[in-house]
């Protein structure tokens, strides 16, 4: 027990302010990875709770697909490993917040523009929106997965 308490402990202060991780979606349904390479942020799903359609879906016990999106050659992808998050970078006025990026939803088929801010170390305001100035749009308050092997999901060093 005491080793668990000290790997939480210390994965939270290697983790400490930083926009890399795997955060859960509210929902509860989904988790994205925030990775950093040069100087963009992205994100990708890496863990769903529900894989497959569920019962009552025209697609029920399928592979959760990208269907919705408007282009006919991307439908086929599975969410599962899908980009929902692109091109973001640090503000430098604030390094708490990424923005000049986009935001993929891929229950509706849409991208957005894309802003997202750690309010928190544990907290990430992501928000999605039909403008380039974050006006009109909605935002989701996501939690860092502090224990990623409950999910399946690999320790990130």
């Amino acid at each position: 027990m005491t080793r668990f308490l000290i790997f939480i402990i210390l994965s939270i202060k290697i983790m400490g302010n930083s926009f890399e991780g795997y955060w859960l979606i509210p929902s509860g349904k989904t988790i994205i990875r925030i990775t950093q390479e040069n100087n963009e942020f992205s994100g990708h799903v890496v863990w769903l709770k529900d894989p497959l359609y569920p019962e009552g879906d025209p697609m029920e016990g399928e592979i959760q697909i990208d269907r919705k999106n408007p282009d006919l050659l991307l439908r086929k992808r599975k969410v599962l490993g899908l980009k929902v998050v692109g091109n973001m970078q640090l503000d430098p006025e604030n390094s708490n917040v990424l923005k000049g990026g986009w935001v993929y939803d891929s229950w509706n088929g849409k991208k957005y523009y894309g802003k997202a801010e750690l309010s928190e170390d544990n907290l990430l305001k992501l928000r999605g929106s039909l403008d380039p100035w974050g006006i009109v749009g909605y935002s989701q308050k996501c939690t860092r997965v502090i224990s990623p092997e409950k999910y399946g999901l690999p320790l990130i060093n």
